[in-house]
Formats: C-alpha cells, structure tokens, sequence
C-alpha cells in the first residue's frame, strides 16, 4: 500500500512540474502575441503625447508577462520615452538609468546598438549641461581671457557634434518605428 501510494505522489508531482513548465512556456508565447499590439499602443501615445499612458501600457506589460523578452524590451522603450524632450516627465538621468538596466540584461537584447548609443549620448548631453541660447552656440564675451575663448569653442564644437549625433539617433529610431508600425507578415 505505501509503495503505491509512493508511486502516486511521484505521479502527481511530475504532473504540477509539468503544468508549471507548460504555463511558463504559455506566458512566453502569451507576450510575443501580444507585444506588437503594446508597442503600437505606445507608439500612439506617444506621438499624441500622452506619455503617462505610454509608460503605463509597457510598466503593465512587464508587470503582465515578467521575465519574457519582450518585458525587456519594455524598459528599452520606456528609456526612448524618458528622453524626448517633450516628455515633460522624462529626464537623462531617469532614461539612463533605464537604459542601464536594460544594458545589464542577460541574453540577446534586440536593440542593444541602440541602447547603447542612445544612453551615451544621455550620458555626454548631461555632462554639456543646458546650452545657454536657443541656437546652442555661446557666444564669447568681450575681454574674456583667451583659453575661456577656446573653451567656449571647443563646447561649441562638442555641442554641435552632438546635435548631429542626436538627429542621427533620432532618424534611426524613426526608421525602427516605422518598421515597426508595418504589419507582421505570416
């Protein structure tokens, strides 16, 4: 009697392993589902500058589908999100951090050249701190000493290199969305 009530709770726990390992594999293929639907959702928000409910639709994915790839993804877009300027609740510091994270994740991270890129320019724009006129180049002041003259066109120069560098990440992550926003094809 007691070997076969033996052999039935090893039965039934092989069982609950095995329910626990399918809903893992579900939830996996429950969140590639649907993340282009989240992504999308996003993206309009965000465009229509509704950047707390863009960041509520990925902070519900991830917290929806936890440890998946895409709930990764989440906390890439959510660093895009924090870094428009428009966003009046994003910031580098925030964005970097997110970006951090996201750069910190094990295994293969789909836009980990973007990531990186995106979170050293956060990382340079904040060390050039706020640009003093609205063209971003600051004019030397009369009888200022020579080197401050240099220096002044030297953070001129590095402001302007970022500006192209920031246009090109900005152009690159348009490409991505409007990849994006085209229908996956069966």
């Amino acid at each position: 009697m007691t070997t076969s009530f033996g052999r039935l709770a090893i039965a039934m726990l092989i069982a609950l392993g095995g329910c626990v390992t399918g809903r893992a594999a579900i939830s996996a293929l429950d969140a590639k589902e649907a993340w282009p639907n989240t992504l999308a959702r996003t993206e309009a928000a965000a465009v229509a500058g509704r950047y707390v409910e863009a960041e509520r639709w990925l902070t519900e994915f991830a917290a929806r589908y936890p440890g998946t790839d895409e709930a990764q993804e989440t906390v890439y877009w959510r660093a895009v999100l924090r870094l428009d300027p428009a966003n009046r609740d994003g910031g580098l510091a925030l964005s970097r951090a997110l970006l951090d994270s996201y750069l910190r994740a094990e295994g293969a991270l789909q836009h980990r050249t973007e990531a990186e890129v995106l979170r050293q320019l956060a990382v340079r724009l904040d060390t050039v701190g706020p640009v003093a006129s609205p063209t971003g180049v600051q004019a030397p002041v009369a009888g200022a000493p020579a080197d401050r003259v240099a220096e002044l066109k030297a953070k001129d120069a590095e402001i302007q290199k970022l500006k192209e560098e920031l246009a090109k990440a900005n152009d690159e992550l348009e490409r991505i969305k409007k990849r994006l926003a085209q229908p996956i094809k069966p």
